[in-house]
């Protein structure tokens, strides 16, 4: 029997949670179908899926909300299909997983189940796929392949940057690459971590698989918390007020950071190669197809906010963004230049736990 104080779901709103993404786990990158026939007996399934709360069906549970009325909690809005590996982990580290990402990952999950009902096998195959970054030069189409803690593992589907032989090199080479090299970037999560070993193993059906061992991950500091700088404007230059130089501090500090770091050109500033972005090589490169470019510009923005660099808080080594907890979706309307800048339009969690979304302008150096 339940917990009677557990608002549960009904087992029709389970069931039509799990038909409105296929009966696919809505984990990015796994994608693994969670019903299928019981061998043992051929007028039954088996079920390998749960029904997950995003808010906790009770207090204690993980992202309880205590503002939630008991059939808030247990309607469907409120719950996400998963695989039972998937669902547990949510849960067991629901710290690293916030209700938002989670509604974001639900949504997402039933648009690629809408999309397969439409789309070709190879259209949906690419269309599934998340895109990993490892050091500067590589980046792949992959597929979750499976979680344990901090060892990772993907299905490589295809390069996007770099190839094959590249990535062979990068793992051979791996214990003697400098430290800014020794990470691993992912779009669908959201995530970046320190890269501690890595290897590729053939799998028996001839599918490659990555697996990754990372480094925790750091805690992000409260935007709040940042002091004054000087406030620059529009065309890059220092603001004025009332004939004084202007000034941010906190969020507005925060933002302005972001919109640096992103223009700040990556390799570019003598004895600290790896401060800056690829943003100017990405337009460039991909101004063309803005679903591609912001995909791009996400990798870096994640890169930025969690893998740690010679910029310094209280001693320790820290991502220059090192007060956003988690980048959430980037959004690029035009490539038009105004003053060598575009908009990029970004959806964020603080490392407060607060949310926000804005545009912030990013300069790119003219060819």
């Amino acid at each position: 029997m339940g917990d009677i104080n557990r608002d549960d779901f009904t087992p029709n709103d389970k069931r039509i949670m799990a038909e409105r993404v296929s009966w696919k786990c809505s984990f990015p990158g796994c994608g693994r179908n969670t019903v299928g026939p019981n061998s043992g007996d051929s007028t039954k399934k088996i079920n390998n899926g749960i029904a997950a709360h995003i808010h906790a069906a009770a207090p204690g549970g993980p992202r309880y909300n205590a503002q939630m009325t008991p059939d808030e909690r247990r309607h469907i809005s409120n719950g996400i299909w998963m695989c039972r590996d998937h669902g547990n982990l949510i849960d067991a580290d629901y710290t690293e997983y916030s209700a938002s990402t989670l509604r974001d990952w639900k949504s997402q999950a039933e648009k690629r189940a809408s999309d397969s009902l439409k789309l070709p096998i190879q259209e949906r195959a690419k269309k599934d796929a998340t895109l990993i970054q490892l050091g500067n030069k590589i980046i792949y189409f992959t597929h979750w392949n499976s979680i344990h803690f901090r060892e990772w593992s993907f299905e490589l589907v295809a390069p996007f940057i770099g190839n094959l032989d590249l990535l062979n090199h990068y793992i051979l080479e791996f214990s003697s690459l400098p430290e800014t090299e020794k990470y691993v970037v992912i779009e669908s999560q959201g995530d970046a971590r320190k890269v501690l070993d890595i290897k590729v193993e053939i799998s028996y059906d001839g599918k490659h698989i990555l697996f990754i061992s990372v480094d925790k991950k750091p805690t992000p500091t409260n935007p709040h918390d940042l002091g004054m700088d000087l406030r620059i404007d529009d065309t890059g230059d220092i603001s004025f007020l009332n004939g004084d130089l202007a000034t941010v501090k906190g969020i507005d500090a925060a933002k302005q950071m972001i919109s640096l770091c992103m223009s700040t050109i990556k390799g570019e500033m003598e004895g600290a190669k790896e401060l800056g972005s690829l943003a100017t090589y990405y337009y460039h490169e991909y101004k063309d197809d803005l679903e591609i470019f912001g995909k791009l510009l996400l990798l870096e923005l994640i890169r930025l906010s969690l893998i740690p660099t010679d910029h310094r808080v209280n001693e320790e080594k820290v991502p220059s963004l090192h007060f956003v907890k988690r980048f959430l979706s980037v959004d690029i309307k035009s490539a038009e230049l105004v003053h060598s800048r575009f908009k990029v339009h970004i959806n964020l969690e603080w490392g407060n736990g607060d949310l926000w979304c804005g545009e912030i302008p990013v300069f790119v150096l003219h060819k």
